[in-house]
């Protein structure tokens, strides 16, 4: 029988390359994040769902008017 681990969730910023990362955890998801990016992982079964990056570098349209 194969006992699952819990990932408790952390942050670390790397004082040898400088980069922030981060574990959280929600119903769904594992999120792991690294700097400005971030990926995905179904918490039933571990598979990869996708990444996205969360640094944005121009205007973001939050309402548009008719």
């Amino acid at each position: 029988m194969i006992e699952l681990a819990f990932i408790k969730p952390f942050a670390y910023d790397d004082p040898e390359t400088g980069d922030k990362i981060e574990v959280s955890v929600s119903d769904l998801y594992t999120k792991l994040s690294v700097n400005d990016r971030e990926y995905f992982f179904v918490r039933e079964n571990g598979a990869f769902d996708g990444a996205a990056t969360t640094k944005h570098t121009g205007p973001i349209l939050v309402y548009a008017a008719d």
